[in-house]
């Protein structure tokens, strides 16, 4: 609901001024941090499903009983009761006016009228001022104009897709789980099309960040090699995860890094991805080996090598952005496909 606006930012508000952070608490603080510098009111936007990551420091640390900290909040309602939503936001839709009435946050709801809207954000703006507090702004739907989509970034060869269909056609019997975004959705399809279809796969569809921790849980706690495909904005969110892992994870994990340097499922803006060296992080943390492929024979020598050693591994994949726009999405819900691995964990 924000991308068109996410993208006019990108393209036309000097990067100084509009910071990508890796998480939305991040950003509430960052935003703190701005206004105790310079007196000026920071704006924050976010996904209502990244509430959960921004209510610690919007009590412990922007609330009026802590440090009163004014910022204007610009948050996606997705889930709306009344909207057709995908399940993972159904129940934050539910929630989103309720928590922030819970936090003592006021809030306005935008709508398509243009007029009104602008008289909605000045309130706001003067509420959030005069209260020295944060001022939430909904957006319920389609209500910024579209904007021109970001350039794929074709930095490298390899396509994510190309890289989930060779990985599928390589694995056996492994337990697959596929951080959120298009990946999953891509996976998903892949999988369909194979003439037996891997059936213990766990697509996770919200929980940004966290899929590798369940990833964890179960290779902990099941004798299957497990294999973690991550995206670089999901593990950028809690890149702390990477030392847990690394010190519990039995010696065969596989964690994939598909890295397109973008957040791609909400406009493609940039992530760090491409500027920082994961694999280094990954062997600072503890893993036993890693990779950094960029190229298909790159990837090709390590399916046919690498991968078979037991070994706690890290594997960055680099690929271009872009994805197709008839991507199918799951065709069970997401309680049927965790039941189907349940019973798949099970039957070994």
């Amino acid at each position: 609901m924000l991308k068109s606006l996410l993208i006019y930012f990108h393209q036309n508000i000097n990067h100084s001024q509009h910071i990508i952070t890796a998480n939305e608490g991040l950003a509430i603080a960052l935003a703190a941090g701005y206004n105790i510098s310079t007196g000026k009111l920071p704006l924050v936007y976010m996904q209502n499903s990244g509430l959960g990551n921004a209510i610690n420091p919007l009590t412990s640390l922007a609330d009026q009983e802590v440090y009163s900290v004014p910022m204007l909040l610009l948050i996606g309602w997705r889930g709306r009761p009344g909207k057709q939503d995908e399940p993972q936001h159904i129940k934050m839709g539910k929630i989103t006016s309720t928590i922030l009435e819970v936090l003592g946050i006021p809030f306005f709801i935008l709508s398509e009228d243009e007029s009104k809207n602008f008289l909605l954000i000045d309130e706001a703006i003067a509420l959030t001022v005069s209260q020295q507090k944060p001022v939430a702004l909904l957006v319920p739907g389609e209500v910024f104009e579209e904007s021109p989509t970001l350039s794929s970034n074709s930095t490298y060869p390899l396509s994510r897709e190309f890289v989930l269909n060779e990985l599928l056609h390589h694995f056996r019997d492994e337990v697959i789980v596929c951080s959120t975004g298009k990946a999953s959705r891509e996976l998903f399809e892949l999988n369909q099309h194979l003439s037996e279809p891997l059936i213990k796969t766990f697509l996770t569809v919200g929980s940004m960040g966290l899929a590798n921790h369940i990833a964890l849980g179960i290779d902990m706690h099941s004798s299957q090699r497990m294999v973690m495909i991550d995206g670089d904005g999901s593990l950028l969110m809690h890149m702390g995860s990477m030392a847990t892992i690394a010190s519990l994870a039995k010696d065969d994990f596989v964690h994939i890094l598909i890295n397109n340097g973008c957040h791609e499922s909400v406009g493609a803006q940039p992530t760090l991805g491409f500027d920082i060296d994961f694999c280094a992080i990954a062997r600072a943390c503890g893993y036993q080996r890693t990779y950094c492929i960029g190229k298909e024979q790159e990837l090709i020598s390590w399916l046919q090598t690498g991968y078979a050693a037991k070994e706690k591994q890290f594997v960055e994949i680099r690929v271009h952005s872009g994805s197709r726009s008839d991507l199918a999405r799951p065709t069970k819900s997401p309680l049927e496909r965790k039941d189907d691995l349940m019973k798949a964990l099970k039957s070994k």
